[in-house]
């Protein structure tokens, strides 16, 4: 059985290994460096998905298994097909993981490991545009001997949120939140966080208030997003133990599982498109056959929750996905790209 109206999947081959986490907020300087990225193809884009009126650009990374430090990072314009890899070149930082964009398109943010280190380590660091590319990234946070990982830019794009071993907390309040909180990621106001502690999900508010949006009880949750001002998407583990996307609500209203959900593989790292009006990304493990192999691990798909379908990013460009694990997409409307 495959999900409706899904013309390709895949299997699943390996677990994502969650990690405990910590917010902080920086304000950030940034400057220029150097490198430039490689395009990896510009086909056509299929007509099956060129209809949906998709625009902007897809981050996301891909690697064979966590931890390896070899995580490559790529961008996909979706009103074209092109797809480059933008960090090939870069000196200062290697495997680039969660890559999210600023709102004005001109920064990104990104866990990896500094060059040169005897032992690598996460830490955080953000790329900036120079005009032409993604320049050398800057380190924001290391090394530091600490897990410094799944930073996100605040909807203003003056402050990053993310977790350091184990912990939360923001500039705003000084203070470390308690520990085993993990995936800050802002309201639309840019006031409160949204995180996930021990299976839960859990609001901060502008005053360091904390309350449970989402309780957990047989099954568990993690991965949350802000989708609007209203709702927030996150990934709920089923008491089948497969991973399923979820809509949850700020107001308190019962959280209610996305049309595309399964019992037979994982849907998770949902990503909303334009406040989730109508599309979400997210990363499956449900089959997808490929000439005369089957594609692997995680890879990108994009529900459409108008139509009730689903669609495997490949028809953007047939090297999106591939036999390792893509994961974390982030979209933007306005971030630029190399040629």
């Amino acid at each position: 059985m495959l999900v409706k109206g899904m013309d390709w999947g895949f299997m699943r081959t390996e677990t994502k290994l969650l990690c405990a986490s910590t917010a902080v907020a920086l304000f950030l300087g940034l400057s220029t460096g150097l490198a430039p990225s490689q395009a990896v193809s510009i086909p056509a884009v299929s007509p099956k998905v060129a209809g949906l009126g998709l625009t902007g650009k897809l981050f996301y990374h891909r690697y064979g298994q966590y931890g390896d430090w070899k995580s490559k990072g790529f961008e996909l314009d979706l009103a074209t097909g092109r797809l480059v890899r933008i960090d090939k070149l870069w000196t200062s930082a290697k495997s680039p993981l969660n890559i999210h964009p600023n709102p004005a398109g001109t920064e990104i943010t990104f866990m990896g490991t500094a060059t040169g280190l005897v032992e690598n380590e996460w830490d955080v660091f953000v790329s900036h545009w120079d005009g032409t590319k993604w320049a050398d990234p800057i380190n924001l946070t290391g090394p530091n001997n600490k897990r410094d990982e799944d930073p996100k830019f605040s909807p203003d794009g003056h402050t990053v949120t993310y977790k350091e071993d184990g912990v939360m907390a923001t500039i705003e309040m000084d203070t470390e939140g308690l520990p085993e909180s993990s995936m800050p990621y802002f309201t639309s106001d840019g006031l409160g966080l949204i995180f996930e502690r021990q299976g839960s999900i859990w609001l901060r508010d502008q005053a360091g208030v904390e309350s449970k949006i989402w309780n957990r009880g047989i099954t568990t949750a993690y991965y949350p997003i802000n989708a609007n001002v209203n709702k927030f998407l996150f990934t709920e583990v089923q008491s089948n133990r497969h991973d399923h996307i979820m809509m949850g609500y700020y107001n308190g209203d019962k959280a209610i599982p996305l049309f595309f959900g399964e019992d037979y593989c994982d849907n998770s790292d949902p990503y909303p498109y334009k406040a989730a009006k109508r599309f979400i990304f997210y990363v499956s493990t449900c089959p997808i056959p490929y000439k005369n192999y089957w594609k692997g691990g995680y890879n990108l798909m994009v529900a459409d929750r108008k139509t009730k379908k689903v669609y495997n990013m490949d028809a953007f460009n047939i090297k999106t996905n591939s036999h390792f694990l893509e994961l974390g997409p982030a979209w933007s409307a306005t971030a630029n790209m190399p040629q």
